[in-house]
């Protein structure tokens, strides 16, 4: 079995994706964010589940001053207290990302790595791109767009950072639209993609609803997102780089991913893990000084491997189709 799983297993570059001072960069910018946030509008108090409603929920961990829990009812956890005003976090000239400067190599490396393996996805479930309507909202540079591009879709992208969609159109030549869905020029995809997006919308269902009025009836939808049951969040607590109650204020469970499934009517043909859950304690310098390091990088492709099969990856990959 474990032959079987690495033979399918496809490691990552952490180094092409991630730079050195990652961790380090990512703790400065959370503090920076909790600043705006305190000096603007401050924080709003979150009484009940974002997706199903429940008031019942277990606590799982604290960062920030912020409280994350868990829902009894549809398994998604979230964080008591968010923005007040999400512009505190996004609408300024500080807001940064975590991973590499999108320069021309870290650009291919994700193109070739992360791009064509989403093309295969969606190929997988649903044939070829080609000649076929995408969406991809929250495109960022654009590397997911120009593998689809290079599969032949008729491609379109969407960002709220206005340096994002100058870099995705430069890139792709494609038109990149503003994030304000209900104005889009353009509807009737076959494909919507939303990578690294649903984690920071505070409303889940009124925002997947707006996506569903731009897909057409047997459409997919391919979501990539945070997944807050894994081995990661487990092990690392706050400290695991998918926490951030700054922006990741939902995150998701595979529970809750069909639960979402459910709520919408779409059909789900694919869901499953994959992760840095090693590669990321191993990043921990208190983690890594407290087991054999040597061992868990001599093992981190079968370890992850495994964890990816059990469901319990870090990042969670779900392609819904709507009903024709």
């Amino acid at each position: 079995m474990l032959s079987k799983l690495l033979a399918q297993h496809i490691g990552v570059n952490v180094a092409k994706m991630r730079a050195p001072n990652f961790l380090e960069r990512q703790d400065e910018m959370e503090r920076a964010k909790v600043a705006r946030i305190e000096r603007g509008a401050g924080w709003r108090s979150v009484e009940s589940c974002p997706l199903c409603g429940g008031a019942a929920a277990t606590h799982v961990l604290t960062k920030r001053g912020s409280d994350m829990v868990a829902c009894t009812g549809c398994g998604l956890y979230y964080h008591r207290r968010i923005p007040a005003d999400l512009g505190d976090v996004y609408d300024t000239g500080a807001y940064e990302v975590y991973s590499r400067p999108e320069d021309d190599e870290h650009f291919t490396y994700r193109k070739e790595r992360f791009g064509r393996e989403r093309v295969a996805i969606l190929e997988r479930h649903g044939g070829p791109l080609a000649g076929r309507r995408l969406l991809d909202i929250g495109c960022g540079a654009g590397w997911f767009l120009a593998a689809a591009l290079e599969a032949g879709a008729l491609a379109f992208g969407t960002d709220y950072s206005i340096a994002n969609r100058t870099e995705a159109a430069r890139r792709t030549g494609v038109p990149i639209f503003d994030q304000n869905l209900d104005r889009l020029p353009e509807r009737d995809f076959d494909i919507v993609t939303l990578f690294d997006v649903i984690e920071h919308v505070p409303e889940p269902l009124p925002f997947l609803r707006q996506v569903d009025r731009l897909l057409r009836p047997g459409g997919l939808l391919l979501v990539y997102t945070p997944n807050a049951d894994s081995f990661a969040v487990r092990a690392a607590g706050p400290l695991a780089s998918i926490i951030d109650p700054t922006e990741h204020i939902l995150l998701f469970t595979l529970d809750s991913l069909r639960h979402l499934g459910d709520r919408m009517g779409y059909e789900l043909p694919y869901l499953e893990t994959r992760g840095l859950d090693v590669a990321g304690c191993l990043a921990l310098p208190d983690l890594a000084e407290s087991v054999d390091g040597g061992f868990l990088v001599r093992h981190a492709d079968a370890l992850q491997a495994m964890i990816d099969a059990a469901g319990c990856g870090n990042y969670a990959r779900v392609l819904y189709r709507k009903r024709p």
